[in-house]
């Protein structure tokens, strides 16, 4: 079932009351200044969307000839904005790809012209989005209380995916990437990224953007970001960037549990057999 934005927002107030998450900001989810050639990297939450913007940024300041800027934690937002952010969107950063690149965590969303949706296995999707959740204070309680939150659990992930790859129409402009594939062979799939937006990019560039991308080179950056804001301090966005390694320490029941409830959508994207 989908609801109207309005009702979605009151459902969504009156679950964080009842749950123990603290209230959030009504989201944004459309830019004020909206652009027919705006690419919406969209996510359920911790799903790998920052390493994303991470690789598409560099690629694209070295698509631009760009030698002396570097993308960092600080200014990441500056040539991939989170729309989740803010509306009020800038001119690309980039001389290249030539159009804006907006970040997104929006349930489905018709009015985004172009979409590039970022899956990761639900396991490890729940078990980053309790870790996050309890750093940033939005969340106390274990992690079964989580998964089975209507709004933010396994039951938010499935209404997530599904109203993406259900609902988009066979016109619109839409590619599906797995985050383990991207982790898998990450000059391969963004290579292929790339040449969906019609760029034949070269393997020397490729190579340059994943290496600037790293996730032990990210998360040095992040660490370095934290120790200058005062209120990002206890709060992580890069953890262990392995497939699988979000989940390790989750209880067998808690696993079975989702993929339980979560069995045909988790079958359809190959996780489960």
């Amino acid at each position: 079932m989908f609801f109207s934005a309005k009702k979605w927002i009151a459902l969504k107030a009156r679950a964080v009351a009842a749950s123990g998450l603290r209230p959030l900001e009504k989201p944004t989810e459309f830019p004020s200044n909206p652009r027919h050639d705006d690419l919406y990297l969209v996510e359920f939450p911790k799903s790998g969307v920052t390493w994303l913007c991470f690789l598409m940024a560099n690629a694209n300041l070295l698509l631009s000839g760009d030698e002396k800027r570097q993308v960092t934690f600080f200014n990441v937002d500056a040539f991939i904005p989170d729309i989740n952010a803010s509306p009020h969107l800038a001119d690309p950063m980039t001389a290249l790809p030539g159009f804006r690149i907006i970040k997104s965590h929006a349930p489905l969303n018709l009015d985004y012209p172009r979409v590039f949706y970022l899956v990761r296995d639900p396991r490890d999707v729940m078990a980053s989005y309790h870790a996050f959740l309890n750093q940033t204070g939005w969340f106390e309680g274990p992690l079964d209380r989580l998964i089975g939150h209507p709004e933010f659990g396994i039951a938010a992930w499935i209404r997530h995916v599904v109203g993406w790859l259900d609902n988009v129409p066979a016109s619109r402009s839409f590619a599906l990437l797995r985050y383990e594939d991207l982790l898998a062979d990450t000059t391969k799939e963004l290579a292929a990224l790339y040449r969906l937006l019609g760029f034949d990019i070269s393997g020397e560039t490729v190579a340059q953007a994943v290496e600037r991308s790293a996730i032990e080179r990210m998360r040095g950056d992040e660490a370095e970001s934290r120790a200058r804001h005062p209120n990002r301090s206890k709060l992580e966005f890069v953890r262990k960037g392995s497939a699988g390694g979000a989940r390790q320490d989750m209880p067998s029941n808690l696993r079975q549990r989702i993929e339980r409830e979560a069995a045909p959508l988790m079958k359809r994207l190959g996780y489960l057999p």
